[in-house]
């Protein structure tokens, strides 16, 4: 794992949350925040919240949209590279870290339901 010492128990809490609910962007943003150190800039968040969606991903926990209908939670399709792409502009687009709600929403996945 790549988190920074420290910030292992966030990353493990972010998981198992991820593995019974939807996730949304606000404990993203809120623990990138604070790997990004005191008084971060806009830019040094985005950083630290791209190196740890891909941690997320790495083990599983992927960004999607939530649907009414089932499965409930579609995971977005593309790869790596093109969703840390689209996570990054959507979130300079919104100019601040995003919110639950905006951007994206993280599960764990059952790969019998991956679309």
């Amino acid at each position: 794992m790549n988190m920074p010492p420290g910030f292992e128990e966030d990353f493990q809490y972010l998981m198992e949350y991820a593995s019974e609910d939807w996730v949304g962007m606000a404990p993203l943003s809120a623990t990138a925040s604070a790997m990004a150190g005191k008084h971060p800039t806009l830019e040094q968040e985005i950083s630290s919240l791209l190196k740890l969606v891909s941690e997320l991903m790495d083990h599983g926990a992927l960004p999607g949209d939530l649907i009414k209908d089932y499965p409930d939670f579609v995971p977005w399709v593309g790869t790596k590279a093109e969703i840390l792409e689209r996570i990054e502009r959507e979130t300079r687009a919104l100019g601040d870290m995003p919110v639950s709600g905006e951007v994206a929403w993280f599960h764990v996945v059952d790969e019998n339901l991956r679309v």
